[in-house]
């Protein structure tokens, strides 16, 4: 059977590959800002999880078109480690992305959106973006670039099922991760706590 490979620009909407918002200057938080800024320091647990401490803006200040839909995937165009994130909006939460991504619409008749981020993430396609990255001290990744990564497109179904697996295997990683993290400070607080008594007695 012959394998469906496209590109990444088939499968996104019109107009469907642009940059994150670029702020002048530092961004600062606002105590009454309604708009969640996605920072590249935002994504934990190696690329899986954007974390809640994103600061928050006054909505004015961005304009409507940069604001994420559910299921914008969420490129790092910049750095060594250009991952895609799936963005999933908590409760009635209104985000953009910062510069430091560029964010992929994709057309969900076509491709399921963790599908996309999962193949992209994958070591075939992240060689391809280390020999295509720029720049001498921050490498990046440019929109042409990620037009062209080639994806390999099983049916809609075989989509969700993949992205299903490889949803369950991250978490159950990043709570292995997270056990193993908890012991080691409760083994170093229990011997701080038997060098103290030894040492008080």
């Amino acid at each position: 059977m012959r394998k469906n490979i496209t590109k990444i620009k088939s499968l996104v909407t019109y107009g469907g590959i642009f940059s994150g918002y670029s702020f002048r200057g530092r961004i600062s938080a606002d105590i009454d800002g309604k708009l969640q800024v996605i920072q590249l320091k935002d994504i934990e647990n190696d690329y899986t999880e954007i974390g809640n401490e994103c600061i928050f803006i006054k909505r004015h200040k961005v304009k409507d078109k940069y604001y994420l839909k559910q299921g914008d995937i969420l490129f790092t165009s910049k750095g060594a480690n250009n991952y895609a994130i799936v963005y999933n909006p908590k409760g009635d939460i209104e985000s953009v992305a910062s510069s430091a991504f560029f964010v992929l619409r994709i057309d969900q008749e076509k491709a399921i959106p963790n599908y996309v981020a999962w193949y992209i993430n994958q070591k075939k396609v992240q060689k391809y973006l280390e020999s295509q990255a720029t720049g001498t001290y921050t490498t990046s990744i440019n929109r042409e670039t990620i037009e062209n990564i080639s994806i390999l497109l099983p049916s809609i179904e075989q989509q969700n099922k993949i992205a299903e697996i490889a949803s369950l295997a991250s978490k159950e990683q990043n709570l292995y991760t997270k056990l193993i993290e908890n012991r080691s400070r409760l083994i170093q607080t229990q011997l701080l706590t038997t060098l103290k008594m030894n040492y008080d007695s």
